[in-house]
C-alpha cells in the first residue's frame, strides 16, 4: 500500500465518522447559584415517550447528543429526579444555550467507593492479573511482576505463555519493538511499583498487531489522579552470587486540562549465570562450562504531557528513553574426553563483552471525542530510534592433560557489532458504538530501516589485522501496513460474538554489501479473529475464540554475518528466512471468576528458530536460523481462586498438554512429542487484622517433556515474601526470597545429525531482595496515559 492510499484511507475515516453523527444537540447546565453542574443525564424522549439518547455533561456543565432529525422531549434529570423539560425540533443542529436547574438538597458532593480489586479477573480476551495487590512483584522490575503472572513464564533470559508457542509484549496497547536481551533490559527499567496490571491475551482481537505467534502480555502502567499530584519514591537491595540494586521514582500532575506524567528507574548490580553444554560426538565427549559475570547498569525515563484543547479533543506527546551497558565478562572450559572416559584435551577460553545500548521513543497522539454516544477517534505518530554497540574480545587456548598449552593452538580476536535502527509510524483507530452493534476499525503504516556492521579483528599475533572475509555491512528496510476491522454485536440476553479481519502489507529489502546479496519479500496476509460468548447465568459462561497470527523474524536474526564465539563455534543469520503462521483455538468455561477450564488447539507453521550443526569431522558447532518445523499443540487448562477465607487468597494454575513437531530437514529428528505438565500455586496471607503484614508463598513445577522438537528434564521454583505496611500504608517494606532451593534447573536435549546435544543452565535466580517504597502526596481520581503506536517494530531491533 502507497502513502497515498493510506492517506486517502484515513480521510474516508474522518468521513465516514461525521456521516454517522446526523443532528447535534448541545447546551450546558448550571444550577441555582450560576455554576456549572456536572454528571447531569440529558435525554431525548420520542412522541411514544422512549429514550432514544442520552449523555451525562462535563466538569464545565456542558452536553451534545447526536440524533435523529424529528421532535423530542429533552429531560435533564439528577438522581432519578427530572430538573428541566422542554420540547425541541431537531431539523438542524441546535445549541440551547445555558439550562438552569435547581439542583437536589440531599445531592452528595462527593462520593468515594473503596474497594479491592481481586488478584485475578477474567474477561471476554484475556486474564487481568494486578500487579498492584501482589506481594511477590513490590519492589522489583516488570521482569519480577512477569515471573509471578499467571500462565506466564520467564526462562532462559526470554518470556514465554504457557501452551503457546510464541508472544510479544506490550505496554499500554503498544507493541514493544524489542526482544532478546533488549526486551529483557527495557523491562528492566520499569519499575513494578509502577505498574498496575498485566493483561495476558491469549487470543488478540483484530485491532491490534498480528505479531506473536499466538499471544501478546499487556503491562499497564498506573495512571495519575485528577486535579491533583502524587509522586512515588522506591528503592530495592539483591543479594545473588554478587549484589545488585535499583531506585526509582514517579511524579504524576494533573489540573484542570493539563496532565503531567513521570517515571525514572536506575538498576546497577552484578549477576553470575552459569552455562553448560555435552557434544556426544562419536569418538568425544566435548563437555562445556561457561562462567559468567552478567553487569546491569542502566538507567531509564519516562515523561509525557496530555493537554484537554476542548471537550472534544485531547492532545499529548510523549518521550520513553533509556542507555544500559550490558557488559559480560566469560570463563570458558571446554573439556574434551575420549572414548574411555579420559581427558583428552582442554580448550580454555576467556571473553570480554563491551556493550551499550541506548533507545528513544518520541510519541504524538490525539484521541478525538466524535459524540456522547462514545464514538472515539485515536491517531498516533510515532518515531523510534534504537542503537547498539558490542565489542567482544576472545582469547583460546587448548591445553593438554597436564595443563600445558599446545603449541600453535593460541587464538585471539575482537569482534565489533554496530547496530542502527529507525522507526516512524503512524495509525489511526476508530471505536463506534452503533444502535445494531459496536464496531472499531483503523489502519497504521510502518516505515523501518535497519543497518548494521560487523568487523573482525585477528589478534593473535598481538596486534590487529582486519579480516575483510569475516566483516560484514547489512542494511534491512521494511514497510508494513495494515488495515482492520472488528464487530461485537449481543444476540438476545445470552449470546454475544466479535468478528474481525486484519489484512497486512509487508515489503522487504535485505543488502549484505560484503556478500554481495540482496534479497527482497512482498507478501499479503489475512487474519481473522473470532469470539463467540454465550452467557448461561450470571456466574456461568462459555467462549469459544479463535485467531490467526504471523511471527516476523527479528531484524539481527536476516544478517547472514558469522558471529564467532571461539575456534570452533560460532552462530549467523539468515538473510531467506520466513515469517511462521499460528491458527490458536480455545473453548472455555467460566464460574463465578474464580474457576476457569479450557481447552486449547494451536498450530505453528513454518516455524523457525536457531539450529545447531556438529561436524564430527571438525568438530565445528554452526548455529544458524532456519525455517525448518511445524508444531502442533493440543491441551486443557485449569484455573482456580480460592477467597473464602478472608485471610488466605490462592490462585492455583493446571496445564497438561499434548506437543507434536516434524521437521523439514534431514538433520534433526524428524518427529518429537510428547506431553507437557504444569502447576503453579500463589498464595497470599494477611497475618494481622489491619492487613498490614502480609505473607506470600508462590510455588510451580513442570516435570519432564518436550519443546519442540527437543527435550527438556523436570525443573521447580519456591519463592517466599513477605510485606509490612507503616504510615497508613503508604510505607512498604517487602522482603522476597526467590527460588528458595535454587531448583529452577532444566537440561535441553536435542539431537542434529545424530548426535546428541545436552544443555543446561542456570541463571542466578536464587536471591534475597529487601525493598522500601514510599508514596506521597494527593491520590483521587485517575489522568490519561498513554504509550508508543510503534512498538511492534522496536520488539524485532534484537
Amino acid at each position: 500500500m502507497t502513502k497515498t492510499k493510506f492517506f486517502l484511507f484515513i480521510t474516508f475515516i474522518f468521513i465516514s465518522s461525521n456521516v454517522f453523527s446526523q443532528v447535534s444537540i448541545s447546551g450546558q447546565v448550571v444550577n441555582q447559584n450560576n455554576k456549572p453542574v456536572e454528571f447531569m443525564e440529558v435525554y431525548l424522549q420520542n412522541i411514544d415517550s422512549t429514550i432514544t439518547d442520552s449523555g451525562l455533561t462535563t466538569a464545565d456543565g456542558k452536553f451534545t447528543i447526536l440524533a435523529e432529525k424529528g421532535e423530542y422531549l429533552l429531560l435533564v434529570e439528577q438522581v432519578g429526579a427530572i430538573l428541566y423539560k422542554q420540547k425541541i425540533d431537531t431539523k438542524q443542529d441546535l445549541n440551547l444555550g445555558v439550562i438552569q436547574v435547581t439542583e437536589k438538597q440531599e445531592q452528595l458532593n462527593e462520593v468515594v467507593v473503596t474497594s479491592k480489586k481481586k488478584l485475578i479477573e477474567r474477561k471476554v480476551d484475556r486474564l487481568v492479573f494486578n500487579v498492584e495487590n501482589s506481594i511477590g512483584a513490590s519492589g522489583g522490575d516488570a521482569i519480577d511482576a512477569l515471573k509471578i503472572t499467571p500462565g506466564i513464564r520467564v526462562q532462559n533470559n526470554a518470556i514465554s505463555m504457557i501452551g503457546k508457542s510464541g508472544m510479544v509484549v506490550m505496554i499500554d496497547d503498544r507493541l514493544i519493538q524489542l526482544s532478546g536481551d533488549d526486551l529483557m533490559s527495557f523491562l528492566r527499567t520499569l519499575s513494578s511499583e509502577n505498574i498496575k496490571s498485566i493483561e495476558v491475551i491469549t487470543t488478540p482481537p483484530s485491532k491490534y498487531s498480528a505479531e506473536g505467534n499466538s499471544g501478546l502480555v499487556n503491562i499497564k502502567l498506573k495512571k495519575a489522579k485528577k486535579d491533583s499530584w502524587n509522586a512515588s519514591v522506591n528503592t530495592a537491595y539483591r543479594q545473588a552470587t554478587y549484589l545488585a540494586g535499583n531506585s526509582g521514582g514517579n511524579f504524576n500532575y494533573q489540573k484542570d486540562k493539563i496532565s503531567i506524567f513521570s517515571s525514572t528507574n536506575i538498576a546497577k548490580g552484578t549477576s553470575s549465570p552459569i552455562e553448560t553444554s555435552k557434544m556426544y560426538y562419536p569418538n568425544q565427549l566435548w563437555a562445556n562450562n561457561s562462567v559468567r559475570k552478567d553487569f546491569t547498569n542502566l538507567m531509564g525515563g519516562r515523561i509525557g504531557i496530555d493537554y484537554q484543547i476542548t471537550n472534544k479533543l485531547v492532545m499529548g506527546i510523549q518521550y520513553l528513553g533509556g542507555n544500559s551497558k550490558p557488559n559480560i565478562e566469560e570463563k570458558n572450559l571446554t573439556t574434551i574426553y575420549n572414548n574411555t572416559n579420559s581427558i583428552n584435551s582442554f580448550i580454555r577460553t576467556n571473553a570480554d563483552n563491551i556493550r551499550k545500548n541506548s533507545s528513544q521513543s518520541f510519541n504524538y497522539h490525539t484521541i478525538y471525542n466524535v459524540d456522547t454516544l462514545g464514538t472515539k477517534i485515536f491517531t498516533d505518530i510515532d518515531y523510534f530510534k534504537y542503537n547498539k554497540n558490542e565489542n567482544r574480545t576472545f582469547d583460546s587456548n587448548s591445553e593438554n592433560v597436564n595443563g600445558s598449552t599446545i603449541p600453535n593452538s593460541h587464538i585471539s580476536a575482537t569482534n565489533g557489532s554496530k547496530t542502527d535502527f529507525s522507526n516512524f509510524s503512524g495509525k489511526i483507530d476508530v471505536e463506534m458504538p452503533l444502535k445494531w452493534a459496536s464496531i472499531s476499525y483503523g489502519g497504521k503504516m510502518s516505515f523501518n530501516n535497519n543497518n548494521s556492521s560487523v568487523s573482525y579483528y585477528n589478534m593473535t599475533n598481538g596486534s590487529p589485522i582486519y579480516d575483510p572475509n569475516q566483516s560484514n555491512q547489512f542494511s534491512y528496510k521494511e514497510n508494513l501496513n495494515a488495515l482492520y476491522f472488528s464487530g461485537t454485536k449481543k444476540i438476545g440476553k445470552l449470546w454475544e460474538t466479535q468478528l474481525g479481519l486484519r489484512m497486512e502489507t509487508t515489503n522487504t529489502v535485505g543488502v549484505s554489501k560484503t556478500l554481495n546479496e540482496k534479497n527482497t519479500n512482498n507478501y499479503v496476509k489475512f487474519f481473522p479473529t473470532l469470539y463467540l460468548i454465550y452467557n448461561h447465568s450470571d456466574n456461568n459462561s462459555f467462549s469459544l475464540n479463535y485467531s490467526k497470527r504471523i511471527n516476523r523474524p527479528s531484524f539481527n536474526s536476516l544478517n547472514p554475518f558469522r558471529w564467532y564465539d571461539n575456534p570452533y563455534s560460532y552462530s549467523e543469520g539468515n538473510p531467506f528466512l520466513q515469517p511462521s503462521y499460528s491458527h490458536n483455538i480455545e473453548l472455555s468455561f467460566t464460574h463465578n471468576q474464580n474457576l476457569e477450564n479450557k481447552i486449547y488447539y494451536s498450530k505453528t507453521e513454518n516455524g523457525f528458530s536457531q539450529l545447531t550443526t556438529l561436524d564430527e569431522n571438525t568438530n565445528i558447532q554452526a548455529t544458524k536460523y532456519i525455517n525448518f518445523f511445524d508444531t502442533e499443540i493440543i491441551g486443557i487448562s485449569e484455573s482456580y481462586i480460592y477467597d473464602k477465607i478472608k485471610w488466605w487468597e490462592s490462585v492455583n494454575s493446571l496445564d497438561l498438554s499434548y506437543n507434536k513437531s516434524s521437521s523439514k530437514i534431514l538433520i534433526t529428528n524428524q518427529n518429537r512429542e510428547g506431553f507437557n505438565y504444569y502447576f503453579s500455586t500463589n498464595n497470599t496471607f494477611n497475618l494481622n487484622r489491619k492487613k498490614t503484614i502480609v505473607l506470600n508463598l508462590n510455588f510451580w513445577i513442570s516435570p519432564s517433556g518436550v519443546d519442540g522438537l527437543d527435550k527438556i528434564t523436570e525443573s521447580n521454583q519456591l519463592d517466599v515474601a513477605m510485606k509490612f505496611f507503616f504510615f497508613n500504608k503508604n510505607l512498604q517494606l517487602s522482603v522476597v526470597g526467590n527460588d528458595i532451593f535454587s531448583s529452577n534447573r532444566f537440561t535441553y536435549i536435542s539431537y542434529t545429525n545424530n548426535i546428541k546435544q545436552e544443555y543446561k543452565n542456570y541463571y542466578d535466580i536464587r536471591s534475597f531482595r529487601l525493598s522500601l517504597s514510599y508514596k506521597f502526596g494527593s491520590t483521587k481520581i485517575n489522568v490519561k496515559k498513554r504509550n508508543f503506536g510503534n512498538e511492534e517494530e522496536k520488539r524485532r531491533t534484537n
